[in-house]
């Protein structure tokens, strides 16, 4: 029971203090789990970038794209700008947009107004919503404004990349198919003929600039087609044969924190990266600011992994020129000379669905280096998602996933962490909610978990050891035929034992975080080692004042025959042994309460510490006993000479400094290499992450080695 009242002992202030952050857990259990956290995979938008979009312009497209059109300034091209006013998903409540924060903006980015239909409208029945062009006031052009009616819509899904609706011109009775989507979708569902020359170029001009880019297309319905046939169409008859019709460029910007929150993530020696549904050109734009990308003495180099045929291809960030194909049956040493040939500085890998579905499946040697190395993981479907954590786990790492949207559910649920900065969807899968939308409480949680796993490891051997120092005092007391009273048991289980076990935990995390994670284990080699020389140094001291006593002048060998407990009579031996004993368990409960590096120091746990200066106050007055009450209610033998009081008083002094110096040397440095090394020896089992780091940088001693752990 020690042991599991041990691994759950810190959990409970864990989660108190993460609750006072405004971070919630509904599943305690996985608190330990953010105490070792290795990996951690970051949405973008929403997560990295804020919530809010901003429109930068739009570029209406014919032969070739046009001129980008800013906020205020007419679109010409009417189909556009019809796309640009219908195809969202928006409703009014108290005549505020709801919605979508990206087709709010977009929306108000036209100038329309919008009208849901009520039961009051006659087209009601027909129509969901009326969006209506603005008056026009130039002096060429007196139409009367536009009204296009909604008559079917097709939300927006991450595993399609685009949404859909069916609307009708309400003055023209023509009826119009409006798509929106990524670009790589609507260019996949467009007539190649109504492709722009320079899609590619343009597209790539935005998005390695950062910039979220979505594209339309547009396709007229056959005039006799009716409402009703309409509502039973499948989707795929609609989003077909599409007329691309431009694009819409928006800006979202990293959140002030994100950049801090990534580089103290790094200097933890976390790994991080970017699992998104944007463009992984505009995905790596966003991971060189925030940090994803290390600086390294300079920034590392991205290669993007492709698909082409059935190999797979390389190529330098965005220089085609780069690009090199694996060659067919090829080995690790052949993947690592085409790396070298493309960068000889540090690099990372960035990828997109379609390469990441064709490496995961048909190339093991691409993939277990992607899962090393990888950074950027672009295009992602909610699938996808889930897969790559799932994946990263059964290489060992212990993964955390942060996300804020519905298609970061399957992630969520799936990481050993999952942490929500949404209150919506994505909360009821993830353990952990954060009502402040930063990535900061990723930090927060990690502090937390680290604590909370110190305390735990900590419980477990001041629990181990006060069972050892009390089987070593009876030990010593049924060896002469007696044993403790029970006002001395009640005073050592209730006060003592019952005071340090309530304040251990107390003590709060480190304000930033290390550079290692602690262990995971309860028990290992090197506690097993501590313990050993803790219960040796503990028999050492009772052992010694034990016998020490019976060479006191006023020691009786008789014991007391008027004690109305025959098995605990009382004799110097009880007495002696007592007092350093129940010091010991104060001892014990201070020095194993370690701080630094994933706690405070042990002198900021004010409760330990008042705890720990009542039993010294306490041990002080049973060794001089000036209250006989006192003496007499614990069942002492008086300690007659000063000469050995104060030799009790320097043995439980000495005692505490040997027990205080034996964890500090353990806690070096180069003990700790000595003993993992020899555990190493004695179970050779490790991560699997770790023998594949080691496998691919054995091939080749200029392979990236710094950089290659990051």
């Amino acid at each position: 029971s020690s042991g599991i009242n041990a691994e759950y002992g810190g959990v409970v202030y864990a989660v108190q203090r993460l609750k006072t952050t405004k971070i919630f857990c509904i599943d305690p259990q996985r608190v330990n789990f953010c105490g070792r956290i290795q990996f951690i995979c970051f949405d973008k938008t929403g997560t990295l970038t804020e919530d809010s979009l901003s429109v930068l312009c739009a570029i209406p497209s014919s032969s070739i794209f046009l001129a980008a059109a800013k906020k205020g300034h007419l679109i010409k091209q009417e189909r556009f700008l019809h796309a640009l006013a219908t195809c969202h998903e928006i409703t009014t409540i108290n005549e505020e947009f709801i919605g979508d924060p990206l087709d709010i903006e977009m929306f108000k980015f036209t100038g329309w107004s919008f009208e849901e239909c009520d039961e009051l409208n006659p087209l009601a029945s027909f129509v969901s919503a009326i969006v209506s062009s603005p008056e026009q006031h130039d002096e060429e052009d007196h139409d009367d404004p536009q009204e296009i009616g909604i008559i079917r819509s097709f939300p927006f899904t991450s595993e399609l990349q685009r949404m859909t609706v069916v609307t009708k011109n309400l003055q023209t009775e023509e009826m119009i198919v409006f798509c929106k989507g990524s670009p790589e979708m609507i260019h996949s569902l467009s007539l190649e003929n109504t492709i722009p020359e320079n899609f590619h170029s343009e597209l790539d001009s935005y998005t390695n600039e950062g910039y979220r880019v979505i594209a339309f297309g547009w396709k007229a319905l056959d005039s006799e087609t009716s409402w009703h046939s309409i509502q039973t169409m499948r989707r795929s008859e609609l989003e077909c044969d599409l007329n691309f019709t431009g694009l819409l460029i928006m800006e979202n910007h990293l959140k002030e924190d994100t950049t801090g929150c990534i580089s103290e993530l790094l200097y933890s020696n976390t790994k991080v990266c970017m699992v998104t549904g944007d463009n992984i050109f505009t995905a790596i734009s966003v991971s060189k600011k925030c940090g994803i990308v290390p600086f390294d003495g300079g920034l590392n180099d991205v290669i993007v992994i492709s698909k082409d045929g059935d190999s797979v291809a390389f190529q330098l960030d965005c220089q085609e020129q780069t690009s090199v194909t694996l060659p067919s049956n090829y080995t690790q040493m052949e993947i690592v000379n085409t790396l070298i040939g493309i960068t000889s500085r540090p690099f990372v890998f960035a990828i997109a669905e379609t390469a990441f579905n064709h490496v995961a499946a048909f190339h093991p040697l691409v993939y277990e280096m992607l899962l090393l190395k990888g950074k950027i993981f672009a295009r992602m479907k909610p699938g996808k998602k889930q897969k790559l954590v799932e994946d990263l786990q059964s290489i060992g790492y212990t993964v955390s996933m942060c996300g804020d949207g519905a298609n970061d559910c399957g992630a969520l649920k799936s990481a050993h962490a999952g942490v929500s900065l949404s209150e919506a969807e994505a909360s009821i899968a993830a353990p952990f909610t954060s009502a402040n939308p930063s990535i900061c409480c990723m930090i927060e949680i990690l502090r937390q978990g680290r604590a909370a796993l110190v305390t735990a490891s900590v419980t477990f051997r001041f629990m181990a050891m006060y069972s050892m120092i009390q089987f070593i005092t009876q030990l010593l007391h049924y060896s002469i035929g007696t044993n403790m009273t029970d006002s001395q048991f009640l005073y050592i289980d209730m006060f003592v034992i019952s005071g340090i076990a309530a304040t251990l935990g107390h003590s709060k995390p480190s304000e930033n975080l290390a550079s290692t994670t602690p262990k995971a284990q309860l028990i290992d080699f090197k506690v097993f080692i501590l313990l050993s020389l803790h219960v040796m140094i503990t028999f050492g001291f009772q052992f010694f004042v034990f016998v020490e006593v019976q060479t006191f002048p006023f020691y009786d060998p008789n014991i007391d025959p008027d004690s109305e407990d025959l098995y605990a009579r009382k004799c110097l031996e009880n007495t002696g042994v007592f007092i350093v004993s129940q010091f010991q368990y104060a001892i014990y409960g201070v020095v194993l309460c370690h701080g630094p590096p994933h706690r405070r120091p042990v002198i900021y746990n004010w409760t330990l510490m008042i705890v720990f200066l009542v039993c010294s106050v306490m041990s002080v007055l049973f060794v001089f006993q000036p209250f006989p009450a006192l003496t007499k209610l614990m069942n002492l033998v008086s300690l007659e000479e000063f000469d050995v009081q104060i030799t009790f008083i320097l043995l439980m002094a000495l005692n505490f400094v040997l027990v205080y110096l034996v964890e500090e040397l353990f806690a070096t440095n180069k003990v700790t290499r000595y003993l993992d090394s020899v555990k190493i020896f004695l179970n050779k089992a490790k991560p699997k992450f770790e023998t594949l780091r080691e496998t691919w940088h054995n091939l080749h001693n200029d392979f990236n080695s710094k950089n290659f752990y990051k």
